[in-house]
């Protein structure tokens, strides 16, 4: 891959190429830097970078053909059917030697798609209930229109010399305008700002913002947006705003992850959690909070 914007990346080549930074890697270096170094030296089978579910819902909310093209439903009920029609005393289907038979052919015809269910959890039917939750805002179908979409993004960022990409999930380029769509468990706002701290979005966010101006693909950034779609009844959308003061924040933690990332790329050195020390010796102090302690009453 080469700096600039990309149209024709496949997410699968996009994930693989880890000579590229990814927001991936500068949150799990925001847990240490070892754990960076962990990931990075696993066999590719083993660094999952996509989850299928969100990936599917991703692309039938926003290309439709996108999702016909990438997405398989793992549908055994015709092969239950057969094998019930041929021996009906069976019971557990999965353990016979057709079923087995056909799930390996199954997942072998369908290995570079996103595999979803037909019922279930995180299923074909709730996907369905899920964007019928989406269309029924007019908000969210102002936000999903007109947009440009899975764009790679590659730059050199010019104060560390690092090699970053960013891949949004829509552009509206009239607009000036982000949206980062994520499934969710919770998506109410206690929900949503434990996933904000739990999985750094932000570090994303913020990320991707870089990008969009480094590579030119917008002038500026006048609004960023999570859309958060809940994968449980009742299946709110929620749309959530990055806020500019929030953006600020972010800024000086992700501007500190890349240097970090450059220090340890040029020493070879990944350290543990010592990384975040105040001190030489790598010495942190003890996190206990001040309602750790009970209270004792001696009058």
């Amino acid at each position: 891959m080469t700096p600039g914007i990309h149209k024709d990346i496949h997410i699968g080549d996009y994930h693989a190429d880890i000579d590229w930074i990814s927001s991936t890697m500068l949150r799990m270096l925001a847990e240490s830097p070892k754990h960076l170094w962990h990931y990075l030296n696993q066999k590719d089978d083993e660094r999952k970078s996509h989850f299928d579910f969100g990936n599917a819902f991703e692309l039938a909310l926003l290309d439709k053909q996108g999702f016909a093209d990438n997405v398989a439903i793992y549908d055994d009920s015709e092969i239950i059917d057969q094998i019930r029609a041929t021996r009906p005393q069976i019971t557990g289907f999965g353990n016979t030697k057709e079923y087995k038979k056909w799930k390996s052919n199954w997942i072998a015809d369908n290995e570079d798609k996103y595999i979803i269910n037909a019922a279930g959890k995180e299923s074909y039917e709730v996907r369905e209930a899920m964007l019928e939750s989406c269309y029924q805002d007019k908000v969210i179908q102002g936000l999903i229109k007109g947009i440009e979409y899975q764009y790679s993004l590659m730059w050199i960022d010019s104060d560390t010399g690092l090699k970053l990409k960013t891949r949004p999930d829509i552009c509206k380029m009239k607009k000036n305008v982000i949206v980062d769509v994520k499934t969710a468990n919770d998506g109410s706002p206690d929900g949503f700002s434990r996933a904000i701290g739990q999985h750094k979005l932000y570090i994303q966010a913020v990320m991707q913002i870089d990008g969009v101006l480094a590579t030119g693909l917008m002038p500026r950034v006048d609004a960023y947006f999570w859309l958060v779609v809940e994968k449980s009844a009742p299946y709110n959308a929620t749309i959530y705003e990055f806020l500019d003061w929030q953006q600020e924040e972010a800024v000086e933690e992700y501007r500190f992850l890349l240097e970090t990332m450059k220090k340890a790329k040029e020493s070879g050195i990944w350290a543990g959690y010592s990384q975040w020390a105040d001190n030489k010796f790598g010495i942190l102090s003890a996190p206990i909070k001040p309602w750790t302690y009970k209270r004792y009453s001696y009058v």
